[in-house]
């Protein structure tokens, strides 16, 4: 069984992706006017969980509505090479802080970092975690505060 984040890191190890370029400083904001960082952060906790079940029962529409047309398509061969067996993980302790927020564009973009114990087998122990999700959401589409519809995930990347 994997979680969403293993099967991504797997994928990823056999693809070289190239980092776009980040902007300058000035254009990062620890937390953009108006947003209430706790309940930002409690919403991201139930859209990880929201994914780590759409991901679990390989629900390809609801990856969709919660992802990025890019990340769904590395999804989508992630599922296909899972095969369709049962994928169970448990997520016993979730915990999430927000790193940065910026405004690239377009878009905005939220640096969260999830962090907690997951057990991916019924006779496994728990295991530690630390993934960042990067989270986006369309200006046009309406106000950075809503959540968790109107943002998706970009981009998983687990973290030592």
């Amino acid at each position: 069984m994997l979680t969403l984040v293993s099967a991504l890191s797997q994928w990823r190890h056999r693809r070289a992706r190239r980092v776009p370029r980040r902007q300058p400083a000035a254009a990062r904001r620890r937390v953009p006017p108006g947003l209430d960082t706790e309940q930002f952060l409690s919403l991201a906790r139930l859209s990880f969980l929201r994914l780590q079940a759409a991901w679990d029962a390989g629900d390809l529409a609801a990856l969709e509505r919660l992802t990025t047309g890019p990340l769904l398509a590395e999804l989508r061969e992630q599922l296909q090479a899972r095969g369709s067996g049962v994928n169970r993980t448990e997520v016993i302790d979730l915990q999430a802080s927000l790193l940065a927020f910026e405004e690239l564009g377009e878009a905005f973009v939220a640096s969260v970092e999830f962090s907690g114990l997951v057990r991916e087998h019924d006779d496994a122990a728990p295991a530690d975690f630390r993934e960042l999700w990067l989270l986006t959401h369309l200006k046009p589409a309406g106000d950075a505060r809503e959540l968790p519809e109107a943002w998706q995930l970009a981009q998983v990347q687990a973290l030592a």
